[in-house]
């Protein structure tokens, strides 16, 4: 059986995914856990709590995901992966909908400069794995570029996005790989 924390967590997510942070309320992340709105204040005495604990499960989730990218073999699995989780518009909405609660809450913008300096890291990384020597500034163009291309497919859904997205990588790691063959 799944903990209380966990439920709550799972239906506060699911809330901000559906209704933003303007809807995002203690009774109707209760009302879709299931429990009464003392219970879910038992776990998350407040709105910020809960803010924080989705945003806890949310960097967590996110840092994971690119850690799996991070020792593939090719570039081409690379892309195949980040534009997957680019297209996870779930993650997505999640995330701009923190990003927004982060700009009235400063223990939010703690976590998001957490994933920001995770996101950076594992991208370090990566592009180490991949034998691509890039400056601070490529891992940090890697890292806007993907975020962008996520709000911008998100907020578009284009027909073939995927396909988009993919080849703007392709472009990306490409002009990386001819730097890097030139130094």
């Amino acid at each position: 059986m799944q903990d209380r924390r966990e439920i709550i967590l799972k239906a506060a997510i699911a809330t901000l995914r559906e209704h933003g942070f303007s809807g995002f309320t203690q009774p109707r992340v209760a009302k879709r856990a299931d429990l009464r709105q003392s219970h879910l204040t038992y776990y998350f005495p407040t709105r910020l709590a809960l803010l924080e604990g989705v945003a806890r499960l949310a960097v967590d989730g996110q840092l994971a995901a690119l850690q799996s990218i991070v020792d593939l073999p090719t570039v081409a699995a690379v892309i195949k992966n980040i534009t997957a989780m680019i297209g996870r518009h779930e993650n997505t909405r999640v995330l701009m909908a923190l990003a927004q609660a982060a700009d009235e809450e400063p223990s939010l913008r703690s976590l998001f400069r957490e994933l920001a300096d995770g996101i950076v890291s594992r991208l370090r990384q990566l592009l180490e794995n991949l034998h691509l020597n890039g400056t601070e500034e490529q891992v940090l163009l890697i890292h806007a570029l993907s975020v962008g291309l996520a709000v911008v497919d998100l907020a578009t859904q284009r027909p073939h996005s995927k396909r988009r997205v993919e080849a703007i990588l392709e472009s990306l790691f490409a002009t990386l790989a001819s730097k890097d063959k030139k130094q």
